[in-house]
């Protein structure tokens, strides 16, 4: 759906690396199918050159496109994998859980105060491509067996989602181009069954999308 055909309602997601822009339909497929026609909304990626620069620069961002209308709500999306001590420390951390509500609360805190009710981080468990194995039948036949052996968000530090792809797939693993063929044109419904930590910023985005209308 083109977001200008809906006005200011619009939710702004800052993203890290150009992989991501192709969720913008993959979203819209899953607010659209559950939002009355003239009540959907937009849905904007604004990308960051990386994990440092995003941390640098997203409260500036976050106060331009809130402070204009440009955005009613951000949501920010970072892979968990992706973080690094010099990011937020995360040695203290046993869980995945306790990963995420700590790297949540220090970015949190760099949000001005009078935005934070319009702003709400979330994180790929461990990495975008997690939602990528949701779709085994999306991949070559020689590999689906081991994809689908594979609970998606189970794809862990030690292997992450992007090098076990690698590993399976070799020269044939193209991040980029593999996401934008896969994400406009699947069901997120079943990545969102899959995927719990996907499924709490689907129903986040979701409810927002209800309240701005």
């Amino acid at each position: 759906m083109n977001s200008q055909k809906t006005g200011a309602r619009r939710i702004v997601l800052f993203v890290e690396g150009p992989s991501e822009h192709a969720l913008a339909a993959f979203f819209h497929n899953w607010l659209d199918a559950q939002l009355p026609e003239l009540q959907r909304v937009g849905i904007k990626p604004v990308a960051f050159p990386g994990v440092s620069e995003y941390l640098k620069s997203f409260p500036k961002k976050l106060e331009n496109l809130l402070d204009t209308r440009g955005a009613n709500f951000v949501f920010g999306l970072l892979d968990l994998y992706g973080l690094r001590p010099e990011h937020v420390d995360l040695s203290h951390c046993a869980t995945v859980d306790h990963k995420v509500a700590e790297a949540r609360k220090v970015i949190h805190q760099k949000v001005p105060p009078r935005l934070k009710d319009r702003f709400c981080q979330h994180f790929a468990v461990h990495e975008l491509e997690a939602w990528l194995l949701a779709y085994p039948e999306r991949w070559p036949a020689d590999v689906r067996q081991q994809i689908e052996t594979r609970s998606p968000e189970a794809v862990n530090f030690e292997e992450p989602p992007a090098n076990f792809l690698r590993r399976i797939l070799g020269r044939r693993y193209k991040k980029t181009v593999c996401a934008r063929n896969i994400f406009p044109n699947v069901d997120p419904r079943v990545a969102i069954g899959k995927c719990p930590y996907l499924r709490r910023l689907a129903e986040d985005m979701l409810e927002v999308a209800r309240r701005l209308q």
